[in-house]
């Protein structure tokens, strides 16, 4: 398992961005992406070392991170990469994590399967599938 990326949860993509790249130094990894599934626009930046940034702003008034907006944005979740998306799953519920959406493809991951669960003492984690599998 590996860090894929932190999340943050924005007003406003091109503006945190372009603070991103301002103040930190990072540059714009991807395009800007709409996810229908997630309800949200994203964009992921990253540093000199790969590490990533996903900027997430709501897309409507269902996203699911409008409610982390309105009290004041900020960091939403880790992101780890695994080889069995199924089986991190399975192991993390059992573990006492909550989901809090399934297993669905990520627009922004050429379509690579993602899940988030809540874990009461880690608050947000986002698991999304190795590349291949």
């Amino acid at each position: 398992m590996n860090l894929h990326h932190i999340g943050i949860v924005v007003e406003d993509l091109a503006a945190y961005g372009e603070l991103c790249g301002v103040c930190l130094g990072l540059t714009a990894d991807s395009a800007v992406y709409q996810d229908p599934i997630q309800q949200v626009r994203i964009q992921f930046w990253k540093d000199a070392r790969g590490n990533m940034l996903e900027l997430i702003e709501p897309d409507g008034p269902d996203s699911p991170v409008l409610g982390t907006l309105t009290k004041g944005g900020g960091l939403n979740h880790l992101c780890y990469e695994v080889e069995d998306i199924d089986e991190q799953v399975r192991i993390s519920i059992e573990q006492g994590a909550i989901a809090t959406s399934g297993i669905v493809p990520a627009v922004a991951l050429s379509g690579r399967r993602v899940a988030f669960l809540f874990f009461p003492k880690l608050n947000l984690v986002d698991f999304v599938e190795a590349p291949g599998k």
